[in-house]
C-alpha cells in the first residue's frame, strides 16, 4: 500500500492538463480550471469577463444571460505527459428567460505504473476524474437611461457532480459555481466568479478532498469595433495562504475570419498563444502554451445552430427632436442562414405602452431612422424609451434582441423655443 500511496503522489504532481502548472496540478479539483474552449486557453484563461458561448458553463455562468444562438463546444487537450482533458459544452437560449447550459469534463492520467516497496513492477492503474455541469443565467438588470454607464447585468449559478476513480478507490461529490457579468458604456465588461462557492467534497476511507474556493474578478474592453479586445483577470484563493493569479489575454480579428489569442499567466510564469478560424457561424480552434513542465496543446470545436444573431444600436443613444440631433439611427445587424418572413421594431415608453413600430417582410435594411414621433405622427414627451427588434424566418423561428434604451430630451431654452414656435 505504501507504493500505491508513493505512485499517487507523484501522480499528482505529474498530472497536469492544457496549460497545466506547477502550483496548481495537485490541487484537487484544479482540472475543472483548465476546461473549456481553446479560445479561453490561448487567452492565459483570462475569461471571466469574456465568458460568452457554451465556456459560459465553465467560465462564469452569468454569460448564459446573453446568449445568442445555440452553441456545442468539443476541446481535447494533451500534455507532454499521457495526461488528456476532454470538454463537452452545450449552450440554449431561453426566449427572453437568459439561457442554459450542460457539461461534461473528463481528465484521464493514462496507464502508470504500479510498483511495490522494492520498485518492482506490478501491473498500472490511472487516475480518472470526471465533472457533470447544468447552468443557468439569466439578465436581472437593465439601465432605463442610455447615458448610464452600466447598461446590464446577469447572474448565474453552475451545479456540478464530480466523482474521480483512483486505482480501487472512488468518490465523488456535488458543488455549486456563482457568476455576475456586467456590460458598460464604451465596450467595456466586468465578472466576477466564485469558483466552489459550495465545494465538492470527495470522501474516501480515510480522507476528504475539498475543492478550493477560488474568487475571480475580470475586466474586459473592445477596442476597434470590437476586433480587438484585452482581457485581465485576478483570482484568489479563499481560505489558504497562496499569491495572487493575475493574467491577461488579448483577442485580434483579422478579416471577420482569422482570429489571433495571445495571453500570460504571471504567477505561473506560462505564455500561450493560439489562433481560431470561422467559417459560417463556426470555428476551429488551436491553442498551445508553455511554461516550466514544457508545451501543451489544445484543439477544438465550436458549432453553433437554431437561431441566429440579431443586433442593434441606437445612434446617438440621446436626441431632441427640436434641437441639432433630431433623430437617431438604429444600426441593425442579422446573420441568418434561413430567408427571413418579416420583422418588427418596438418602441415603448416607460409604461410599456407602444408609441411606434416600424415592421417589414423579409430583410430588415440595415439602417432605420427615428425622429421622436409616434405612429400618428406626433412629438412623443421627454423621457426614456425601451426598443426591441423581433425577426422572423421562413419557418416562424423567432428571434428577438435585449431591450434598450434611447433618450428623448427637450432640456435647453433653445430647444422649448423652437417647439414653441412650430
Amino acid at each position: 500500500m505504501p507504493a500505491v500511496l508513493l505512485a499517487v503522489g507523484s501522480l499528482l504532481l505529474l498530472c497536469t492538463v492544457s496549460q497545466a502548472v506547477p502550483q496548481d496540478a495537485g490541487l484537487p479539483g484544479a482540472y475543472l480550471g483548465f476546461a473549456g474552449g481553446a479560445r479561453a486557453g490561448a487567452m492565459g484563461r483570462s475569461f471571466v469577463a469574456v465568458a460568452d458561448g457554451a465556456d459560459c458553463v465553465v467560465w462564469n455562468p452569468a454569460g448564459l444571460g446573453y446568449l445568442r444562438p445555440n452553441t456545442v463546444s468539443l476541446t481535447h487537450a494533451g500534455t507532454v505527459e499521457q495526461t488528456s482533458l476532454d470538454t463537452l459544452l452545450y449552450a440554449q437560449p431561453l426566449f427572453l428567460r437568459g439561457g442554459f447550459g450542460l457539461g461534461y469534463v473528463r481528465m484521464d492520467s493514462g496507464s502508470l505504473p504500479l510498483t511495490d516497496e522494492l520498485n518492482r513492477r506490478m501491473g498500472s492503474f490511472n487516475d480518472l476524474q470526471q465533472t457533470y455541469l447544468l447552468s443557468y443565467g439569466m439578465p436581472v438588470y437593465s439601465a432605463r437611461s442610455a447615458g448610464r454607464f452600466l447598461q446590464t447585468v446577469s447572474a448565474g449559478a453552475t451545479f456540478k457532480f464530480s466523482k474521480q476513480d483512483l486505482y480501487d478507490t472512488r468518490a465523488s461529490g456535488w458543488g455549486m459555481d456563482l457568476g455576475v457579468l456586467a456590460k458598460f458604456r464604451r465596450n467595456i465588461t466586468a465578472g466576477i466568479k466564485l469558483q466552489n462557492a459550495v465545494a465538492p467534497r470527495l470522501k474516501y476511507e480515510t480522507s476528504t478532498d475539498i475543492f478550493q474556493r477560488l474568487l475571480t474578478v475580470g475586466v474586459a474592453v473592445g477596442f476597434l469595433k470590437n476586433n480587438l479586445s484585452v482581457a485581465s483577470d485576478l483570482e484568489k484563493a479563499i481560505g489558504v495562504e497562496q499569491r495572487l493569479r493575475w493574467s491577461l489575454g488579448v483577442e485580434g480579428i483579422m478579416w471577420n475570419v482569422i482570429k489571433l489569442r495571445g495571453g500570460f499567466d504571471l504567477k505561473n510564469k506560462e505564455f500561450a498563444f493560439g489562433f481560431g478560424y470561422v467559417f459560417g457561424r463556426h470555428e476551429i480552434a488551436y491553442a498551445a502554451s508553455t511554461n516550466d513542465m514544457g508545451l501543451s496543446h489544445n484543439l477544438g470545436l465550436v458549432y453553433s445552430f437554431g437561431g441566429f444573431p440579431v443586433t442593434i444600436q441606437a445612434n446617438p443613444q440621446s436626441f431632441s427632436p427640436v434641437g441639432l440631433r433630431k433623430s437617431t439611427t438604429f444600426g441593425i445587424m442579422v446573420k441568418n442562414s434561413q430567408r427571413l418572413y418579416g420583422w418588427t421594431l418596438d418602441i415603448k415608453n416607460q409604461d410599456g405602452v407602444v408609441v411606434r413600430v416600424f415592421r417589414g417582410s423579409g430583410t430588415p435594411p440595415p439602417e432605420l431612422s427615428w425622429d421622436g414621433s409616434t405612429q400618428k405622427g406626433l412629438m412623443v414627451a421627454a423621457g426614456n424609451y425601451i426598443y426591441t427588434l423581433q425577426v422572423t424566418d421562413a419557418e416562424g423561428k423567432k428571434e428577438m434582441t435585449m431591450p434598450q434604451v434611447v433618450r428623448i430630451e427637450y432640456g435647453t431654452p433653445l430647444d422649448m423655443l423652437e417647439m414653441r414656435t412650430r
